[in-house]
């Protein structure tokens, strides 16, 4: 039997890291995916679900790899590191940062390629995969239309689509001490669009954001996640709607930072005046206590709080808090569905039938077991299954 994966890499995330050194040999030791296994990337939103789907969790519910298959599921995380960081290089501040660009070996005796870190790369690198390298994608999103024509353009019929659970896109703050108890996407769309108070050169302040002019004084920190981000994209849909379906134009005050890190508002120069999307999920996770002290040498330190809250109060200008249902999807070839070769030897299911898809069998795919839907909750997603076969979005 072949020894379990170890997939996640160990680089400091918000913690800066120095250039790799290399003293000859191999300078990696992840898990080398063999001819026979199932590999996938994808986007930072659903990476523990499918994760936890390969390898099991800390309840002690196992992954399809802990039934000891011959043939495993490999997932690579969109962050290096296994707790939700990404890689910085030196020279780093968080006003300036340097990303390190981390890599990953998709295959055994392959040669390192950029990590996949978000639900748009993780398309774009599946549709430019002519090794087929990549089996499979997690995304937050559905393909394009333009997506799935390409891909039908290469032979695989179309880009399989597999809703795998829900999610929310919320606001989080530190605190509601200056931040109101709840913010609406008409307030939101004031926040992310006005850098200054209206008509005047200082920085916009909670109490002239509309409905709050009793707020607080102090200026408005807004955040949001890189383009790429399906969290970004969730937001920007949004504060388009409310915009008349006018794209809005960002502020100057608005900093790109990364997705789902709660030091995005901890590290902030004012925390309780900082605010970004976050994903609900991820704050489960971190509420489950999953996430350890990083600084602390194995057998490892204390559960990390996150320090942060996602806002739910009714809005001063008494419309609906924000909160923006998003999808957790894993993607795949149509063709690979048809594969009549069987995923484990002298079985009878291919792998897209066995992991993902198996509409005309009598044995549900892993993922829609009652082991699969545990381990998706585990990972603070709300498990929900539904083959959806050949959709897109828009």
């Amino acid at each position: 039997m072949r020894s379990t994966p170890s997939l996640k890499l160990g680089l400091a995330g918000l913690v800066l890291v120095g250039s790799a050194i290399s003293a000859g040999g191999v300078a990696f030791a992840d898990y080398g995916p063999q001819a026979g296994d199932v590999v996938g990337v994808g986007g930072d939103t659903a990476q523990y679900a499918t994760s936890f789907l390969a390898d099991g969790d800390t309840a002690g519910d196992a992954g399809f790899n802990g039934a000891g298959s011959y043939n495993r599921l490999a997932t690579f995380n969109a962050t290096a590191d296994a707790n939700g960081r990404s890689g910085y290089l030196n020279g780093s501040t968080l006003a300036a940062p340097l990303n390190l660009n981390p890599t990953v070996v998709l295959r055994a005796g392959t040669f390192p390629v950029q990590r996949v870190s978000s639900s748009g790369a993780a398309l774009t690198a599946f549709l430019a995969d002519t090794s087929q390298n990549i089996n499979f994608i997690w995304s937050s999103s559905q393909p394009t239309a333009a997506q799935q024509s390409t891909a039908a353009t290469k032979g695989w019929g179309f880009l399989h689509v597999v809703q795998i659970g829900t999610d929310a896109v919320k606001i989080a703050t530190a605190s509601t001490t200056d931040a109101p108890a709840g913010l609406s996407v008409g307030q939101l769309l004031f926040i992310y669009t006005h850098a200054f108070n209206p008509g005047t050169s200082n920085p916009l302040t909670w109490n002239n954001v509309p409905g709050n002019s009793g707020g607080s004084t102090n200026a408005v920190i807004p955040e949001i996640p890189p383009s790429s981000s399906s969290i970004y994209k969730t937001l920007i849909a949004d504060l388009k709607a409310a915009n008349g379906n006018v794209a809005p134009t960002l502020g100057s005050n608005v900093k790109t930072v990364e997705q789902n890190d709660p030091t995005a508002i901890t590290s902030s120069s004012a925390p309780a005046d900082t605010i970004v999307p976050f994903s609900q999920a991820r704050l489960n996770l971190w509420t489950s206590g999953y996430f350890h002290n990083p600084a602390t040498a194995y057998p490892g330190g204390s559960a990390l709080s996150s320090g942060i809250k996602l806002l739910s109060g009714t809005p001063g200008d008494s419309n609906a808090v924000y909160a923006s249902p998003i999808t957790d999807y894993v993607i795949f070839r149509q063709s690979d569905a048809n594969l009549s070769t069987p995923f484990e030897p002298g079985g009878a299911l291919n792998w897209v039938q066995t992991l993902f898809s198996n509409p005309s069998g009598s044995t549900n795919p892993f993922v829609d077991t009652a082991a699969g839907q545990a381990l998706i909750t585990a990972s603070g997603v709300t498990a929900s299954y539904n083959d959806l076969g050949n959709v897109s979005q828009g």
